[in-house]
């Protein structure tokens, strides 16, 4: 059958939707751009917060029009949204053929593929091939007081070194020169191992086999609480790993992170962090991500917050406002902010981190900086890709002119004019 494989969601959901591809493929099927051209649809869905969720039945119902009208012959939901909400979905929509949960790809092998199971990974139709994500653990052990991730997707689990090792050999030899190694906490990975395994020694196994060649390695999803000045020096020190930390701080009150369930010592870790960072590299490339509104979250507690972003100099900040999910201990505690200060606050710290970004960015006017490229149009002789300090999706661009002809997945090295915000403006050389 002609499959349409929707994958809504982060990353880690979109590895997920590339193991189903791998079995789908290797079951007989092919993969379509649209629904339009499908026979059969699969969605992965996202469950993590109240927008996500909107999205995910959004995409569910509109599919379920065309199951209904006889335009698809196979509907499947699996993913996050299965895991938290089955017996509703079952009750909604029961035309649909298929509910799985999240990483249950025999259920979709035995509703697609007559039971016939093949595992590996394959590209989604129009996903570049040169950037990939590793998912190096599954769940998570924090049980931070707003997040519905555990109960989602369960309690840790690493995959062994040597899987990851032969994946991102995989990865290579399909094209990728990119790998961001992605998980709901990188810095838990190995937990659940043994002493001896950790992403530090998963940072050194990657260097020993992937030295010289032609790629780079991003990490994400870093808690704070558990990074070191050593591993920030590993990275700083590397060939292969960028000068990029994604360390989602989510506060800076004490109070606040200890209603959090995130220790609360997170924001002054962090700025020494980050701190200590630059002192090896002026130009490290950090991020984070902030939630305002949090239960409890007074203008005494939220100035803190403005006060850290200040004193921080962050690169890239995700900001959002909290939402009080169901199930969460966050959702039942008292002193919850008002929606119409929580957008306001969002509003603020928007404005204030666009000035520090700009700021940021324009240190790197007149420099020379590699870029990935990820679209090339000849007739404009343009192109767009990112540089070590942009990762994919989250985070600006880097536009360029070029009077050669180029290759997507290529790296190219561009002189920088302009910088804006989130995107830098220069000229290939």
């Amino acid at each position: 059958m002609k499959v349409f494989l929707l994958s809504l969601g982060c990353s880690k959901n979109q590895v997920d939707s590339e193991m189903i591809a791998g079995v789908l493929k290797r079951g007989g099927h092919h993969l379509v751009s649209t629904s339009d051209e499908a026979d059969a649809a699969l969605v992965n869905t996202c469950g993590f917060i109240a927008p996500a969720v909107e999205e995910s039945v959004d995409a569910i119902l509109d599919l379920e029009i065309l199951k209904r009208s006889g335009k698809l012959k196979f509907l499947g939901i699996v993913g996050c949204l299965v895991n938290r909400y089955e017996k509703e979905l079952r009750e909604e929509i029961p035309s649909a053929d298929l509910f799985a949960r999240t990483g249950d790809i025999f259920a979709v092998a035995e509703a697609m593929n007559n039971g016939r199971f093949s595992p590996g990974r394959a590209q989604l139709p129009g996903m570049p091939s040169w950037t990939r994500y590793l998912k190096i653990s599954e769940g998570c052990n924090n049980r931070c007081s707003y997040c519905t991730i555990p109960s989602i997707r369960g309690p840790l689990a690493s995959a062994p070194p040597a899987d990851l090792y032969r994946e991102v050999e995989q990865l290579v030899s399909e094209g990728a020169r990119e790998i961001c190694l992605v998980a709901q906490d990188l810095t838990a990975y190995g937990l659940d191992l043994g002493t001896k395994v950790d992403l530090a020694g998963l940072i050194d196994g990657m260097e020993d086999r992937f030295r010289g060649e032609d790629l780079w390695f991003r990490l994400l999803y870093l808690h704070p609480g558990r990074v070191g000045r050593s591993l920030v020096e590993k990275v700083a020190s590397s060939r292969l790993f960028l000068n990029y930390l994604d360390l989602p701080v989510q506060h800076a009150d004490p109070d606040i992170l200890k209603a959090m369930n995130r220790g609360g010592a997170e924001g002054d870790k962090a700025l020494d962090l980050f701190a200590f960072a630059r002192s090896l590299d002026p130009g490290f490339a950090l991020r984070t991500t902030i939630m305002v509104g949090f239960p409890g979250e007074d203008d005494r507690r939220f100035q803190r917050l403005l006060e850290f972003l200040g004193s921080a100099r962050i690169d890239r900040v995700g900001v959002f406002p909290f939402y009080p999910e169901e199930g969460t201990a966050a959702a039942e505690m008292e002193d919850q902010v008002d929606e119409e200060i929580k957008m306001e606050r969002l509003e603020r710290i928007v404005s204030l981190q666009e000035g520090i970004s700009l700021q940021r960015q324009k240190l790197f006017e007149g420099e020379v900086i590699r870029v990935l490229v990820d679209e090339f149009d000849p007739e404009e002789g343009y192109i767009e890709g990112r540089s070590y300090r942009e990762a994919p999706e989250v985070d600006g661009v880097v536009e360029a002119s070029t009077h050669a002809p180029v290759s997507t997945g290529e790296f190219v090295m561009v002189r920088v004019l302009e910088a804006m915000e989130h995107d830098l403006v220069g000229e290939v050389v």
